[in-house]
């Protein structure tokens, strides 16, 4: 590299000489062709420090690079929240209990997040929850379960469970109640990074 300086800033000493010039301005000339080759040699050593930088890297630079690598990878990867929402609960064919007809009501969980409660419709085998309910931290494969209760005095009996991994979208679905009856519900995920 100092060789293409070298020949640089001799072949325009030459070419200085032979031009009808002053000396101080040969001189000035000479310095200034003398600065830029130097600057050139200087370039090409940062250019070829940096070249030799990508290409052999130290220890410390690939451990920084990995890691950085790695943490992107980890936050790319990391479960989307979205916005689950629950409407349209009914019932039929609710079993009657030892004190006539059910009094009906459903608990909502997300996950083992409780969710809500609906209200208690009584004596009515064939309820319709007007309630809908909202849950901002679900995600997709989070299990919904629906438990639906007969409320009466003393304790309230659990009529069936009903249990359902989160898709997203739009959904409709029946479930049949262990003690007898069915659940109809619909269900909307969505609103988060799918």
């Amino acid at each position: 590299m100092l060789s293409v300086a070298a020949r640089v800033v001799g072949g325009s000493d030459q070419a200085f000489k032979t031009s009808g010039s002053t000396d101080r301005e040969r001189e000035t000339r000479y310095q200034d062709s003398r600065t830029v080759a130097q600057q050139n040699v200087q370039r090409e050593q940062h250019h070829d420090g940096l070249v030799r930088k990508i290409l052999h890297p130290s220890s410390s630079e690939v451990m920084a690079a990995a890691l950085s690598f790695l943490l992107l990878l980890l936050c790319s990867l990391a479960p989307a929240e979205a916005q689950l929402k629950l409407f349209n609960l009914r019932a039929s064919d609710l079993p009657a209990g030892l004190l006539g007809t059910t009094d009906g009501y459903v608990k909502v969980f997300c996950g083992s997040a409780f969710v809500g409660e609906t209200s208690v419709c009584s004596n009515n085998a064939y309820p319709w929850w007007e309630e809908e309910f909202t849950y901002f931290s679900a995600q997709q494969n989070d299990v919904l379960r629906l438990e639906v209760f007969d409320s009466d005095f003393f304790f309230d009996d659990l009529l069936g469970i009903c249990q359902r991994q989160l898709k997203v979208g739009t959904h409709q679905h029946d479930c049949f109640l262990k003690k007898g009856g069915t659940l109809h519900y619909s269900y909307t995920l969505g609103g988060g990074n799918q």
